[in-house]
């Protein structure tokens, strides 16, 4: 299905947020110990894999039929091939944020999830391209348009990623969300080709340069804006192995870990982390409403403040969501100097301290 084109732009402002030689105040280097980086999700899967010691116990290939929780003191699941796999806890991590299936509780009508009345407002053309000419090395580029927006990134190796959001004429709702098409993308991309993307590159630039692309609506609770939806699924399953660890800990080797404590453990996971991830992701929608000057007030913002914002305060807006991350507890971190510190390695007494620095 096609969609009303999007009105073209009254201005475009480009705002590129550099990686910078040295390591001034505002880099996330500095402040933070690691620098901003795309990378494929594949990359990302391959290294973790390589780490795992034992690589029997990575299945792949295999789809959930259904989930068995008759027996109180097992769940079982079982695949479309007819394999049965038994345990203590069943995780689903296919969602943001991951849902937890204790064998206690009634299991989970999977097909029902997508049932769910999420909403959705803009369509996101999606991709990786061979690196294009023009954007420059370890740079992110915001382009804001009216009715539609880019996030262009520089990635290691030979690697540009672009996103391409566009307004769908009106907010939907649970089934009336649009199972976009190929045939959609390119009919959105075929409008956009001449958008420039920095005064020396258009959107045509990068597209013909693709090694694939998508197109999905963006329902509204992940949203690949700032790039926290992927970092949001390794907080929370880093969150949920400390309490996991910490649970088995506290259990005698021969003792059964019992049903309470068990959905304790679930309680404080999902206690944890559901105010992050809320942040994330009411900033992330707030910010494509700007950049895609949702409104007259967001268009006046953009032509009157942004042009005149210090980078300092871009800097910040992407710098500031860093400290507050999970880390794993029960494992020694690597030392990497950083001016500000993240809120796990303080006390309480520091923390409202370290939020405070956190803003500056």
């Amino acid at each position: 299905m096609g969609f009303p084109q999007a009105k073209r732009p009254f201005d475009r402002t480009v705002n590129t947020i550099p990686w910078p030689s040295k390591l001034s105040s505002n880099t996330s280097i500095y402040r933070h110990g690691y620098p901003i980086a795309f990378m494929d999700r594949q990359t990302v899967l391959q290294t973790l894999y390589n780490k795992i010691q034992d690589k029997s116990k990575i299945l792949t290939g295999k789809r959930v039929k259904a989930i068995d929780s008759s027996d109180p003191t097992v769940v079982k699941v079982i695949t479309t091939d007819g394999s049965i796999y038994s345990g203590d806890i069943v995780v689903g991590a296919d969602v943001l944020p991951p849902y937890f299936i204790p064998s206690f509780i009634k299991a989970l009508e999977l097909q029902l999830i997508p049932q769910i009345a999420f909403s959705a407002t803009y369509s996101c053309v999606f991709g990786i391209s061979h690196r294009t000419p023009g954007i420059d090395a370890c740079t992110l580029q915001d382009v804001f348009n009216e009715k539609f927006s880019y996030l262009i990134a520089d990635g290691p190796g030979d690697r540009t990623y672009f996103f391409l959001f566009e307004h769908m004429d009106r907010v939907r709702f649970g089934q009336d969300i649009p199972r976009l098409t190929e045939t959609d993308r390119d009919e959105i991309v075929g409008r956009h080709l001449n958008d420039p993307i920095t005064p020396d590159v258009r959107f045509r630039d990068i597209y013909e340069r693709r090694i694939r692309s998508g197109i999905t609506p963006l329902q509204e609770h992940p949203h690949p804006l700032t790039g926290q939806g992927a970092n949001c699924c390794l907080e929370t399953a880093a969150c949920f192995t400390n309490g996991l660890v910490k649970l088995l800990r506290s259990t005698p080797s021969e003792t059964p870990v019992s049903e309470g404590d068990i959905s304790s453990m679930f309680d404080t996971v999902q206690q944890t982390r559901q105010p992050r991830v809320r942040f994330l992701i009411e900033a992330a929608h707030k910010r494509q409403k700007l950049v895609a000057m949702d409104t007259p007030e967001h268009k006046s913002y953009v032509a009157t403040k942004i042009p005149g914002l210090p980078i300092k305060v871009v800097h910040s807006e992407w710098l500031k969501i860093f400290p507050p991350a999970v880390s794993l507890d029960m494992v020694p971190l690597p030392a990497r100097p950083h001016k500000i510190p993240y809120h796990d390695e303080l006390g309480a007494q520091d923390n409202k301290r370290s939020r405070d620095e956190s803003k500056l």
